[in-house]
């Protein structure tokens, strides 16, 4: 299982939201290049990274630091979040080596956006499934959707998406420890891959995450427990090795 360091960005600098809220942000660092390569020395092999400024705006703002961190650390797998609403910006990703796109606001609004993108690109797509009191939340999740849950995840699959990022956002920062059975309600719709996020704070939050459903689990995001030094990132790794 794979353990994901995130990278949130606000103004191009590295920071954690608590439930998302953008009014609720801690700033850990100016220096994005610096907290990639503290991951990467302490293990990791992967790195998660969000434009939260892109997520709220609608289109890319902090791309010249992604790929920036893309162009220092060229064998690191790289998957990136927020603000990624046409086909376009999808391709200039992927044309600079960043390894996975995750939508969120755009398949939410539009399922058939999926339909305009060709196997390849699709293969390279995650859906952010993020849930906001018990609905789907898009728009940097600051609004909640109607589309049903369970029909969104289905016609997903059945048109060639095989990666999910459940997201729990009343647990996302908040440090309390991850919600299984919001994870689960989501989980058991899911029949290829899922990547749990929200409230991993404690190495038994990993242990947990390890213990469920292993077939569908590929790995977990973790934010702000380690840039509290509530789980160290080589610890983590270990125990999922």
């Amino acid at each position: 299982m794979i353990i994901y360091p995130a990278i949130d960005i606000i103004d191009g600098k590295c920071v954690r939201l608590s439930k998302g809220d953008y009014s609720l942000k801690t700033i850990y660092s100016d220096n994005l290049e610096g907290i990639a390569k503290n991951w990467i020395n302490n293990g990791t092999r992967f790195l998660h990274i969000v434009d939260l400024d892109g997520a709220k705006a609608g289109n890319p703002v902090n791309i010249k630091n992604i790929l920036e961190i893309r162009k220092l650390f060229p064998n690191i797998f790289i998957q990136i979040g927020g603000g990624i609403r046409d086909i376009d910006t999808i391709e200039k990703y992927l044309n600079y080596g960043i390894d996975r796109i995750i939508l969120g606001t755009k398949v939410l609004k539009n399922k058939d956006f999926i339909l305009s993108l060709n196997e390849s690109l699709r293969d390279r797509i995650a859906i952010d499934i993020a849930i906001k009191d018990g609905k789907l939340a898009g728009d940097g999740w600051e609004k909640t959707e109607k589309e049903n849950v369970e029909s969104f995840i289905e016609f997903l699959e059945q048109n060639g998406i095989k990666m999910f990022v459940i997201t729990d956002i009343s647990k996302d920062g908040m440090m309390e420890g991850i919600n299984e059975t919001s994870i689960n309600s989501i989980l058991k719709y899911i029949t290829t891959n899922a990547i749990i996020s929200g409230g991993v704070t404690t190495i038994d939050d990993v242990k947990t995450i390890l213990a469920m459903h292993k077939s569908k689990i590929n790995g977990m995001i973790i934010g702000k427990a380690l840039y509290e030094n509530k789980i160290k990132l080589s610890e983590a790794i270990n125990e999922c090795s």
